[in-house]
């Protein structure tokens, strides 16, 4: 299944689940899962991000 979110979306996403109230392992192995998948989302859009800008930097500007 795929959950498509926008950053704002993502970073509430990680709010809600840093302040949950676990009640059991499973529970905890859960959020704890949920955790590293967003913040490797976060991660790979950041690079992304940074090669967007390293290859617009690099590109030749329009002298007149």
């Amino acid at each position: 299944m795929n959950l498509e979110l926008n950053a704002e979306q993502l970073e509430f996403l990680k709010f809600i689940v840093q302040d949950f109230e676990y009640n059991d392992s499973n529970e905890r192995a859960m959020i704890e899962a949920i955790e590293s998948k967003i913040y490797n989302l976060q991660e790979k859009d950041a690079l992304r991000l940074a090669g967007i800008l390293k290859a617009q930097s690099k590109r030749p500007s329009a002298e007149w």
